[in-house]
Parts: C-alpha cells; structure tokens; sequence
C-alpha cells in the first residue's frame, strides 16, 4: 500500500546531509510493530538507482532515511520509496519527490 507523503517534495542542497523522517504511527494497527524497512533512491531523469551511504533506522514507529547531498546531482529530481513491513502481507510504501536546485 502507497500512503502519500507531505510535503510531497523536499528540496536538499548537495553540501547538505539530511536525515528525512517518516512517521508510520498512523499505519500501524494495534499490536503492530515496524518489522523490516528499507530505502531505494532512483533518478527520475535517468531511471538510474542511487545507493544510498545510509541505511534507514527505525526508532519506535519512526523510520529514518538519511540523504546525502554530494551523492546527488543538481538540477535532477529524484524519487526517495521508504517501505516498510508491519505484519505478515502489509507492506507500506511512502513515496517523496527530492529536488536539487542548480
């Protein structure tokens, strides 16, 4: 399931390292914990997947996904999907938009 992410786009300079958190509270039903996550960063110009130097944390029903500036390039935007699972066959998937200005 897809869950929509405000805002739905963050701007990130490439001198900055932003950790970027998501709040799966809401999604949770009772008794439900965050089991697994992970990120994938892709270029939506180039299709390219970028690895990402971080690996996201979760810290109660917090997932962390920090983004490397250096690591992108200016002028493209780039699709960040932190998914997580909570209970058997619930996968969550929140999309957001990161842009790099010139």
């Amino acid at each position: 399931m897809t869950v929509l992410v405000t805002p739905s786009t963050f701007e990130i300079q490439t001198t900055e390292t932003l950790p970027l958190g998501f709040d799966a509270t809401a999604l949770l039903s009772p008794g439900d914990t965050i089991s697994a996550s992970g990120s994938v960063l892709t270029d939506i110009a180039t299709g390219l997947a970028i690895t990402l130097a971080h690996v996201p944390t979760v810290y109660g029903n917090i997932i962390t996904q920090v983004v490397v500036g250096s690591q992108l390039a200016p002028g493209h935007e780039y699709r960040l999907v932190v998914s997580f699972t909570a209970a058997a066959n619930e996968i969550w998937s929140m999309p957001l938009i990161v842009s790099v200005p010139f």
